[in-house]
């Protein structure tokens, strides 16, 4: 069985990974920002550089003393490295470069040159003369000291201000984890004092994203506790009709000066029994009510059919006629045999009561599911209807021809949060409409 996580701590666990590899990922981004930017900034002076002491020499023609004197200058004024070749193969050099540079200068093209030094990786920009100069090109190499030095200053003064950041960022993650999982503590109350009894569902006042489950769980909570109540009713009235069955019994049988029982005596203890045997298919026609089963589904239409074959067989004289668009593979959300028997309580009803046809309609519509069942019989009157759909009446209290088949669909629309209307149809006949809703 695999362990149990904790959402806060697998939360901050991502978070910190992330937080790290986005760390990582600023950082060498800036780096590579840095050295663009640096090298950028580093051609564009040495192309002012080697531009400005270029038009100096072509502007003054100096001699080669005077060009050894201005490479002179510049290297004080700059302190970088110039290289100057003659076409006649002479180089001047300024006195800060050494043999290895300088060869390793003279074989580079023109353009931006880069040259290996120790640590440093030396920058320089080396441009050639017209035809009509005597001098064949100029190269002006940076040779400042401690470039690798500078550069990793600024690389650690970035490691730095990025790691400051990153515990800037790992507190947030940390504050919003705790802000984001605080209403997960308050629901684990809410179980706790559910379980104590204090309170007898969960506060439904929770975030969008936990509002359907906990919605789920107070439905299994009601649920639970109507078929509780539902098998507690049952029992006692269960318990009272046998009582009292089983006491008339034994009084006609316990009266020895009455022995053998007389007919009327027979009579009376057969119906007795009848009654009872059949306040027993009811009461258990009820106790087998599920209720909204999550992961449960079944067919309507092809439920329907099976029950209107049933009833044909039963009233073979009644028309049965099903109307829907609805295909045959159909799903819906509710266990089979409550829709079966939601469907044999009700087309047994209109069976009783019809003089000829029964309509059945099935259609989905944006409050659910809708059955209708109507028939051209005598119709149910408003208060019969009203006490028809009296949900826990007994069974003696019950609508002659009515009450049993329209009770148990009462208490199955009960549990499956669905609803039930009564009315008259076009023929004069009853109208039995039933909603049951989309499951939330």
């Amino acid at each position: 069985m695999t362990a149990q996580k904790s959402i806060g701590k697998t939360v901050l666990q991502y978070g910190i990974g992330f937080s790290l590899l986005y760390f990582l990922l600023i950082f060498f981004s800036h780096t590579y920002v840095i050295e663009q930017l640096s090298n950028e900034s580093r051609k564009h002076r040495l192309d002012k550089e080697v531009e400005s002491f270029q038009t100096i020499i072509e502007n003054e023609v100096p001699t080669p003393d005077e060009i050894g004197s201005m490479i002179d200058r510049f290297q004080l004024l700059l302190e970088h490295a110039l290289v100057v070749e003659v076409k006649d193969g002479s180089i001047i050099a300024s006195s800060n470069i050494d043999q290895t540079t300088l060869r390793m200068v003279s074989r580079k093209p023109a353009g931006f040159v880069e040259i290996s030094q120790g640590a440093d990786d030396l920058l320089g920009l080396k441009r050639g003369f017209g035809i009509d100069s005597p001098l064949s090109s100029v190269t002006i190499l940076e040779m400042e000291s401690g470039l690798a030095e500078r550069s990793s200053g600024a690389h650690l003064t970035l490691l730095a201000a990025s790691a400051l950041l990153l515990v800037v960022l790992l507190a947030l993650v940390g504050t919003t984890t705790y802000l984001a999982l605080k209403p997960i503590v308050h629901i684990k109350e809410d179980m706790r004092r559910l379980q104590s009894g204090k309170q007898p569902r969960l506060n439904p006042d929770a975030p969008e994203e936990f509002s359907p489950l906990i919605k789920q769980f107070n439905n299994l909570l009601e649920l639970a506790s109507r078929r509780l109540d539902r098998h507690r009713r049952l029992n006692s009235d269960l318990s009272h009709m046998v009582k009292t069955s089983i006491s008339a019994n034994l009084a006609i049988l316990s009266d020895t000066g009455s022995l053998p029982p007389s007919r009327d005596d027979i009579e009376f203890m057969t119906s007795n029994l009848k009654d009872l045997s059949r306040s027993l298919n009811y009461r258990m026609s009820k106790a087998d009510i599920s209720g909204r089963q999550m992961g449960q589904t079944c067919l309507p239409i092809e439920i329907a059919n099976n029950v209107i074959s049933v009833m044909e067989k039963i009233f073979p004289d009644k028309s049965f006629r099903i109307n829907t668009s609805l295909p045959n593979n159909f799903s819906w959300p509710m266990e089979r045999q409550d829709l079966s028997e939601l469907f044999g309580n009700l087309l047994e009803n209109g069976g009783k009561w019809s003089q000829a046809e029964i309509d059945v309609s099935i259609s989905q519509t944006d409050s659910g599911l809708t059955i209708e069942v109507a028939d051209d019989g005598p119709g149910i009157t408003p208060e019969a209807a009203s006490k028809v759909m009296d949900r826990g009446s007994r069974l003696d209290e019950t609508v002659s021809g009515f009450g049993l088949g329209l009770s148990i669909v009462s208490e199955i629309l009960e549990d499956n949060f669905g609803r039930m209307n009564i009315g008259p149809s076009e023929t004069g006949g009853a109208r039995i409409t039933v909603v049951l809703p989309f499951p939330e």
